[in-house]
């Protein structure tokens, strides 16, 4: 939503990146800016990484926990707001997880 005072916004994404990158590999990054004319009222950082095959219910739950690590950390660099969690891989991204981050101004 916000990055931190001090914090250049272009810093946000590589380390979000790195936060995940200690335990996963990331296999994409993108970031997608605000546009207050579209659904996108806020910037959207989209990170994908890789869990090993372990069944489906291990695999949300370390990957949720990957989540809850990345946005713990990120703190530091900006206010989150809503946070989405999605299972691929293909065209179709299956909504897993959801919440809102309620962080310290």
């Amino acid at each position: 939503m916000d990055v931190r005072d001090g914090v250049p916004p272009h810093e946000v994404l590589p380390a979000a990146e790195r936060i995940v990158a200690k335990t996963h590999v990331v296999e994409d990054r993108s970031l997608d800016v605000a546009d207050g004319a579209t659904s996108r009222p806020q910037p959207q950082v989209h990170l994908r990484f890789i869990v090993q095959p372990a069944g489906r219910e291990s695999e949300d739950a370390e990957a949720g926990a990957v989540v809850r690590l990345l946005l713990a950390e990120l703190d530091a660099f900006a206010r989150c707001g809503g946070w989405e969690l999605r299972r691929g891989p293909g065209r179709r991204w299956v909504p897993v997880a959801s919440g809102t981050v309620v962080s310290e101004p």
